[in-house]
């Protein structure tokens, strides 16, 4: 009993740890917004969903589109920072950073091609992904704030 007690609460204490990693991705990107050469655009829940009612009033939409488009209904914000203009000093600090908040974190994908890289962190929770990050050293970051349906993403891309 007491083994099992230890075990919960090491998973509830690791659980708490990556909880707070996303956020923190976030303030990171909110203290490097205002550098030279970092880009960032940031759409809120009132943007999303206007993006979303533009998107499926949309003449090119059919209805499997839409489908695969409701798999992604549970997104509530969308942070895009592109830093690859940054000064080189400025954008290693802000890459180390990064990577250490992603250390740790939960590697869903990761892509490899004449040296660059692409990364994938998130948050798997049964058949959704919550909390995407989408991490480039070479100067891009998405961070994706709520949930895809991944069953539902597969079901209607087959």
């Amino acid at each position: 009993m007491k083994k099992l007690i230890v075990t919960l609460g090491i998973l509830l204490v690791s659980t708490l740890v990556w909880a707070g990693k996303p956020a923190k991705v976030q303030t990171l990107i909110n203290e490097y917004r205002h550098q030279d050469g970092f880009e960032t655009i940031s759409i809120g829940p009132l943007g999303m969903s206007l993006l979303r009612s533009v998107v499926r009033h949309s003449d090119d939409m059919d209805r499997e589109d839409l489908e695969v488009l409701r798999s992604f209904d549970s997104i509530r914000r969308v942070t895009i920072v592109d830093f690859e203009d940054a000064e080189a000093s400025v954008r290693a600090r802000f890459t180390r950073k990064v990577e250490r908040l992603l250390d740790g974190m939960e590697l869903i994908l990761e892509a490899k091609d004449s040296g660059d890289r692409f990364s994938i962190y998130g948050i798997e929770d049964g058949g959704q992904v919550r909390d995407c990050i989408f991490y480039s050293p070479d100067g891009m970051l998405l961070y994706l704030r709520g949930s895809v349906n991944l069953e539902k993403l597969l079901e209607n891309a087959n």
